[in-house]
């Protein structure tokens, strides 16, 4: 008993030293804040992390992008301008509501980490404009399309899986009882 107590405080104590290299770029903080209320327009996102982001290409790797949080829809592309160890884009959202702030980081050590978070939209202003979601121009001034990336939220098709679900379910019971029927019928013609 005594090796196996000892043998628990050694392996205890090799993952508390050696934790910090498994560390991974954390956010610490975020403008807007989580659950905060903004006003509908340019919003500009600014996101801070413990540790500075992998050096990657423009619109690859570190990213930022804003999706409606009931759908899932991605608003525009994903992208983020790197200074230090913050990420940020500017994201025009007209329309009130609940919506999703998502976002990926690559480490130093070239692990990704992502999460995301919401923020209510209101517009009293009355804020209009044809070019919604984020806006992603590289340094030459030429606009990241959606298409030429991995999102990172996609639209979920509204109850689509509960008829999937009910058709699966169907499905095992129909064939649960055909199973049952004939294993009845071949131990009674034993």
């Amino acid at each position: 008993m005594k090796k196996l107590f000892c043998s628990a405080l050694l392996l205890a104590g090799l993952f508390v030293t050696v934790s910090p290299a498994f560390a991974h770029s954390d956010l610490v903080s975020s403008t807007p804040l989580a659950n905060s209320t903004v006003e509908a327009g340019p919003i500009r996102i600014n996101l801070t992390f413990d540790e500075a982001p992998l050096d990657l290409p423009f619109g690859q790797g570190n990213l930022i992008a804003i999706a409606d949080a009931k759908t899932g829809e991605q608003l525009g592309p994903a992208c983020a301008k790197i200074s230090g160890n913050s990420l940020s884009t500017i994201a025009n959202i007209v329309n009130p509501g609940e919506y999703k702030i998502l976002w990926r980081i690559a480490s130093e050590d070239g692990h990704v980490n992502q999460g995301e978070y919401q923020i209510t939209v209101q517009n009293n202003s009355n804020y209009s404009t044809n070019k919604v979601g984020n806006l992603c121009f590289d340094e030459f001034g030429i606009e990241l399309k959606m298409e030429d990336q991995e999102l990172l939220s996609k639209k979920v098709e509204q109850n689509s899986g509960l008829l999937e679900g009910f058709l699966w379910g169907l499905g095992f019971i129909l064939a649960g009882s055909a199973l049952g029927a004939f294993f009845v019928k071949k131990r009674q013609s034993n």
